[in-house]
């Protein structure tokens, strides 16, 4: 087992932990630039210096874009505001991670042969697991979009495991996938502290129209 390698799934499975149980906004936005920054690294052999670049300037576009929505504008009234962390507990959030890299590492190549090195698929299988729990259970709008971002950075591990180190422009691709939808998520997350003081969590009701009276007069009767 490559030393080097088993660090990087280690510290791809401590970001995610940290992205899906802290509640400073700020820890999670280093949890997701963590895991991504650190994803394309877990294959064997690595990708040419040209796609490692687009997979890192992606990344740090993709937490730059996600800090810009959590940033404290106090002049525009946005204040920091704390994410709904985990529901559940950082320790269970580790037991489920680590629960879920033995399924990945013994499931290697899920019954075929595999071009990839099985931590990868680890560490896939690990941030896949964190990531559902943001998604399915999540009430505010910046865990659950962080949790779509981490399934898609456990989409990229798998695949490095099962069938090898990505070509340049599949690199270059899933870069720019991650910057589109860490767009998405920085500005529904600024759209929901802009909409009022609960912070990132979701509309409770929509808002209630002011009905605009009408124009028109009744006929004069005579």
């Amino acid at each position: 087992m490559n030393p080097l390698l088993a660090g990087v799934a280690l510290a791809i499975i401590a970001g995610a932990v940290v992205a899906v149980s802290a509640r400073l906004a700020r820890m999670v936005v280093l949890g997701v630039a963590l895991v991504l920054v650190a994803a394309p690294l877990a294959a064997d052999p690595l990708t040419t210096p040209l796609a490692l670049a687009a997979r890192f300037i992606g990344a740090i576009l993709a937490a730059y874009l996600l800090g810009m929505a959590i940033r404290e504008r106090p002049e525009a009234g946005l204040l920091a505001v704390p994410t709904e962390g985990s529901r559940i507990g950082w320790p269970t959030e580790v037991l489920v991670a680590a629960a879920a890299a033995l399924v990945g590492f013994a499931a290697h190549g899920l019954g075929a042969p595999a071009a990839g090195p099985m931590l990868a698929s680890a560490a896939g299988f690990a941030v896949a697991a964190v990531s559902l729990i943001p998604i399915l259970t999540g009430r505010d709008v910046f865990r659950v979009g962080v949790g779509l971002l981490l399934l898609l950075a456990s989409g990229t591990l798998v695949r490095a495991g099962l069938d090898g180190t990505p070509g340049e422009l599949e690199q270059l691709l899933t870069s720019a996938l991650i910057v589109v939808v860490a767009g998405a998520v920085a500005s529904l997350a600024l759209s929901a502290r802009l909409d009022g003081p609960g912070g990132f969590a979701f509309a409770a009701e929509a808002r209630s129209r002011t009905r605009r009276p009408s124009d028109a007069r009744p006929l004069d009767p005579r």
